[in-house]
């Protein structure tokens, strides 16, 4: 009888350790291939199966932001399908929370009344496009001002309220880093974003970023060096968007479940 025991306390022990080392290595030490997804993909990504322990609760995932997002969000897309979720994707290049084309507090509302996510995962740089928003004393507000933040920040609330009012979470991801000067607030708007009650955060953009946490144009990835950012300084190329996207996907099923969607190699 002892003997039995023995034996079954060393197979537990065994299946233990076994688990422990596996999610260790899903979590920490796999990585995702190098193929690209690239930027042209469904608007809707479809989970593909159901990965146990991963992701607990969460199945649909709605993308929203500006031109970085949309960039990444076919290799983020990806990446979720993998381990079952399915990813809705909404980003609009150009766009920002004060100004541009899309009133994105209006259609964050929509996007919850129609696609119904679990999760919205959003990207804004701080596009701040002509013309300019006035306040309450017809003062243009200047991008970069203590009155530029706090407009900002209001909307960003705003848009964090509709998307909890649906029954979501909010997640805001982290820039890579940015060396266009009229985007050098790029940080300190996702510094605000973290201060929202109630809303995550993942610090994906340090992917994207030299040893010292500042811009590089290359990086070396799968075993080569390969062109992460375009001349502009500010977008991605399409390994770029392959690299921080599989870093959003990590990131986010970090924070959701056991087993995880693999960082980038």
């Amino acid at each position: 009888m002892v003997s039995v025991r023995r034996v079954v306390g060393f197979i537990v022990a065994l299946v233990v350790v076994a688990g422990v080392g596996l999610v260790m290595w899903d979590r920490w030490w796999r990585h995702a291939g190098s193929a690209n997804p690239g930027m042209s993909c469904p608007a809707v990504v479809k989970a593909n199966g159901r990965v146990p322990f991963a992701a607990f609760g969460v199945h649909r995932v709605a993308l929203i932001g500006d031109s970085i997002m949309d960039e990444a969000s076919c290799s983020i897309a990806d990446s979720l399908s993998r381990v079952g979720i399915k990813t809705s994707r909404y980003a609009v290049g150009g766009t920002g929370l004060m100004t541009g084309l899309v009133d994105w507090v209006a259609a964050t509302r929509k996007i919850m009344e129609t696609e119904k996510p679990d999760v919205v995962v959003a990207i804004f740089v701080g596009n701040y496009f002509a013309p300019p928003m006035r306040d309450e004393n017809g003062v243009v507000i200047a991008a970069g001002t203590p009155a530029f933040f706090r407009v900002w920040q209001e909307r960003a609330a705003l848009l964090s309220k509709a998307v909890h009012s649906g029954g979501a979470q909010m997640y805001w991801v982290q820039p890579p880093p940015i060396s266009d000067p009229e985007l050098a607030h790029a940080q300190q708007l996702y510094d605000g974003y973290r201060k929202i009650r109630g809303d995550h955060s993942v610090s994906s953009g340090r992917v994207l970023a030299g040893p010292d946490g500042r811009f590089v144009m290359t990086k070396q990835t799968c075993g080569r060096p390969r062109a992460i950012r375009l001349t502009d300084r500010v977008h991605l190329t399409d390994d770029g968007a392959r690299i921080f996207g599989q870093q959003i996907a990590h990131d986010l099923t970090m924070d959701w479940g056991i087993l995880t969607a693999p960082r980038p190699c």
